[in-house]
C-alpha cells in the first residue's frame, strides 16, 4: 500500500507573509510554505497520534513521552494544511514513537588562573588606584542535553510500516563562576529539564516536516535596473508589500522588449535583463510560476552569466512542483501553472 502515501520534493512553496530585512537596500524577505514530505490525502487526510513508548521505564523519560504526544497533537490539530483531521483512533495514518535517549549531565571545570581588582595608590601625594593581579581558580559549569527519538508513520488499517526513521542531537551550555582569596562566585546553576525540553521540541519539529506543511523564510535581492526609477518604485511596493502593483512598473521598464523577437541592443541588457528578472521574481511570489518561469528565462538569455539568476529559475520551477503537492495534499485550491508551456504576456 506504499502507493497511498508518497514522497514530494522539498522546496519553496506558496507565499504566505512578506517582511523586507533591514540589510541591503533591495532584499525582501519572504515567508513561504513547504510541502509534507509524505501526501496523507489518499486516506482521507486523517491522523491519529498512536502513543509513544519510554522502554527504560524511568520517570523522566515517561514525563518526555506524554510532552512529545501532545506536541504532535497540537501540531497536527493546528497544521497548515486546513483538511486534515485529527482523531483519537483509527486515523487514515497512525504516528507512534518511541524515547531512545533522553539524558542530561554537567560537570564543573576548574582551571587555574590570573584575576586582577583595583586598589587604592597613592601617586604624587593624590590617591588614585591601580591594577593587581593575583592568582584565582575560573570554574566553568558544563551542561549537556542529548535525545533520540524514534518516529514511526503507519497506514491506519492495513498497520504497513510507511516511515521509520530515528531523530537524536546533542546541545551543550555553560555558564562561569570564580574562587580567589578576594571572592567566591559559583557558576550559575542551569535548567537541564528546560534544555532537554527543547531538543526534544526541536527534533519533533524535524519530524513533523514529514506528515505537515511548514514554513521558513526565503531572501531574495532584487536589482535596481541600472539605477532606472521605476525599479526603485516598484521595490518601494515590494517593501510595502504590494507585489501585484510592483509587477506594471517592471513592465514598463521592459516595454516594447517583452516582444521575445525584439532583441535587446548591448546597451540596454543590463536594464532590460534586471527588469526581466525582477518582474520573475514578483511573479514567482505571487505565484504565477509559469510567468515567473518565462521572465526569469528571457533574464538568463539576456544577461547569460548571472549565476544568481540561474538559481532563482531553479526556485521558481521548485516552487511551481511544490505548490502541486500541496493542492494534492488539500493544503492548497488552486491549480498549478504550467511551467512547460510558459510564455510571457
Amino acid at each position: 500500500m506504499k502507493s497511498v502515501i508518497h514522497r514530494s520534493f522539498i522546496g519553496l512553496c506558496a507565499l504566505s507573509a512578506l517582511s523586507i530585512g533591514s540589510g541591503c537596500a533591495r532584499t525582501a524577505t519572504f515567508a513561504v510554505t513547504r510541502p509534507a514530505m509524505l501526501n496523507a490525502a489518499a486516506v482521507g487526510n486523517t491522523m491519529s497520534v498512536g502513543g509513544v513508548a519510554a522502554p527504560t521505564g524511568m520517570p523522566q523519560d515517561l514525563q518526555a513521552a506524554g510532552e512529545i504526544v501532545a506536541d504532535l497533537t497540537g501540531r497536527i490539530s493546528r497544521s497548515l494544511n486546513p483538511s486534515i483531521r485529527l482523531l483519537a483512533s483509527g486515523g487514515g495514518v497512525v504516528i507512534t514513537g518511541a524515547v531512545l535517549g533522553n539524558q542530561y549531565a554537567e560537570n564543573v571545570e576548574q582551571n587555574a588562573g590570573t584575576c586582577t581588582r583595583q586598589v587604592p595608590a597613592y601617586v604624587n601625594g593624590r590617591q588614585t588606584t591601580r591594577s593587581e593581579s593575583y592568582a584565582c581558580t575560573n570554574l566553568r559549569r558544563v551542561g549537556t542535553a542529548s535525545a533520540r527519538l524514534q518516529f514511526q508513520v503507519t497506514h491506519g488499517t492495513s498497520n504497513e510500516s510507511l516511515f521509520d526513521r530515528t531523530y537524536e542531537d546533542t546541545v551543550t551550555t555553560a555558564t562561569t563562576g570564580v574562587i580567589s582569596p578576594y571572592e567566591r562566585r559559583d557558576p550559575p546553576p542551569i535548567d537541564g529539564g528546560g534544555m532537554l525540553h527543547n531538543l526534544r521540541a526541536h527534533l519533533v519539529d524535524h519530524f513533523a516536516r514529514v506528515i505537515l506543511p511548514w514554513q521558513e523564510s526565503v531572501t531574495v535581492e532584487f536589482e535596481d535596473c541600472n539605477g532606472d526609477a521605476r525599479c526603485r518604485q516598484g521595490y518601494d511596493l515590494v517593501q510595502a508589500g504590494n507585489l501585484a502593483g510592483a509587477e506594471p512598473l517592471f513592465t514598463q521598464v521592459i516595454g516594447q522588449f517583452q516582444n521575445a523577437t525584439m532583441p535587446v541592443p548591448p546597451n540596454e541588457a543590463e536594464k532590460i535583463g534586471e527588469a526581466f528578472y525582477n518582474r520573475g521574481l514578483t511573479r514567482s511570489y505571487l505565484g504565477q510560476y509559469a510567468r515567473a518561469v518565462a521572465d526569469l528565462t528571457r533574464a538568463i538569455q539576456i544577461r547569460p552569466d548571472e549565476e544568481d539568476w540561474q538559481q532563482e529559475l531553479r526556485d521558481a520551477q521548485q516552487m511551481s512542483q511544490d505548490q502541486e503537492s500541496l493542492r494534492q495534499q488539500g493544503a492548497v485550491s488552486n491549480e498549478t501553472q504550467n511551467v512547460q508551456n510558459a510564455g510571457t504576456p
